[in-house]
């Protein structure tokens, strides 16, 4: 497109069927191999019903700050956030692995303190997240959003099947991950949690000392 105004990513995807260049400047401006990493929080409904969505939110939001600058430090990027979950993107899977990883350890830190029960007077309930990692390629948007079929995935696990203070990932987030740091073990998903899924996917945890 000489001589003329670069157009942005969503002035291409509205002219994508009019303009014959549309897909190839979208591809090779928007397309890349990126790890994501999809943070969700438990307990939502019950804590929104118990004491209110602004709290159950507020909650989320303080969570998602304490864990922040461990996944960042990592070279996380938090990119879009919906509703209670967040978005995070790195540049390799190495990171993203450490990132999550750091997230958690900070959001156990943080909750230490929070003895209260959900629905209690006192407001100290903790609130724990739910990991989900992909990598793959993908159409990503610098400081925008990201999409494709591994940050469905990742968004699957965080959101869906994660259980509180859980860590799952794809199958080819640890293909590209191996061999894993010492001390980070992996195993496969049940058959029915990867049934309800819909793909297999991989448990992570960290034996590391502290």
């Amino acid at each position: 497109m000489p001589h003329t105004r670069l157009l942005s990513f969503e002035e291409l995807i509205s002219r994508f069927f009019e303009l014959p260049e549309a897909e190839a400047e979208l591809r090779r401006r928007y397309e890349t191999e990126i790890a994501v990493l999809v943070v969700d929080f438990s307990s939502m409904v019950e804590r929104s019903n118990h004491q209110g969505v602004l709290y159950a939110l507020a909650l989320a939001r303080a969570a998602e700050r304490a864990m922040a600058p461990s996944i960042e430090a990592a070279g996380g990027e938090i990119i879009k956030r919906v509703a209670d979950t967040f978005f995070v993107v790195f540049p390799t899977p190495q990171q993203a692995l450490e990132g999550a990883l750091a997230g958690l350890r900070a959001a156990l830190d943080w909750n230490r303190p929070r003895q209260g029960a959900l629905g209690g007077a006192d407001r100290a309930d903790p609130i724990w997240p739910c990991l989900g990692l992909g990598f793959g390629r993908a159409v990503f948007i610098p400081g925008v959003d990201v999409f494709g079929e591994e940050v469905n995935r990742a968004f699957v696990l965080g959101e869906d099947i994660a259980r509180h203070r859980e860590l799952l990932c794809t199958e080819a987030f640890l293909a590209a991950i191996e061999p894993l740091p010492e001390g980070v073990g992996a195993y496969r998903g049940p058959q029915d949690r990867e049934k309800e899924a819909g793909f297999p996917f991989v448990v992570l945890s960290d034996y590391r000392d502290p």
